[in-house]
């Protein structure tokens, strides 16, 4: 599937949070702020990333649970298979992480924002990398860290 291999991010590329850093500098070069406004929004944007990874990697060793071809040999993932357990789903984590404070930052792309991360995060469960718990809670844990950092950005002055 297309979109399976669009959201890959696998070994070798610059993973969600870099493709969610190209998605927003394209957004913002149509926003003609100044280099302290988009140094300020970068630095959100990977604040928020940054402690989604934190939570999401936290969860993925505490339950180390296993991906679904490691449970059943007869399903096949449709990219490689990440080297660290399945819950939560990293893409979903950094995906609604990014979408929640982009949607802030740049509201007249709201709903793109979400609909990119749905896409990406059912894209891991489209992959076979993934269960639906582990997408679900992911998105969930991310758009609550994303409103984290929406909450700093209101209290920095520069709204």
């Amino acid at each position: 599937m297309k979109v399976v291999h669009f959201w890959s991010d696998g070994a070798g590329t610059y993973t969600p949070p870099g493709h969610w850093n190209a998605i927003a500098c394209e957004d913002f070069v149509n926003q003609h702020w100044s280099e302290a406004r988009w140094a300020r929004n970068l630095a959100l944007l990977n604040m928020s990333m940054f402690t989604a990874a934190v939570c999401c990697w936290d969860a993925k060793y505490y339950y180390f649970n296993p991906r679904p071809s490691q449970m059943n040999p007869d399903c096949k993932t449709l990219t490689g298979l990440p080297n660290f357990p399945a819950y939560t789903s990293g893409h979903s984590t950094f995906s609604g992480a990014a979408a929640k404070l982009l949607s802030h930052v740049v509201p007249s792309e709201a709903s793109k924002y979400m609909s990119m991360a749905d896409e990406a995060s059912k894209s891991r469960l489209w992959g076979a990398l993934h269960y639906r718990s582990d997408i679900e809670v992911g998105m969930t844990m991310g758009l609550a860290i994303g409103q984290k950092a929406v909450d700093r950005a209101k209290t920095d002055g520069a709204e």
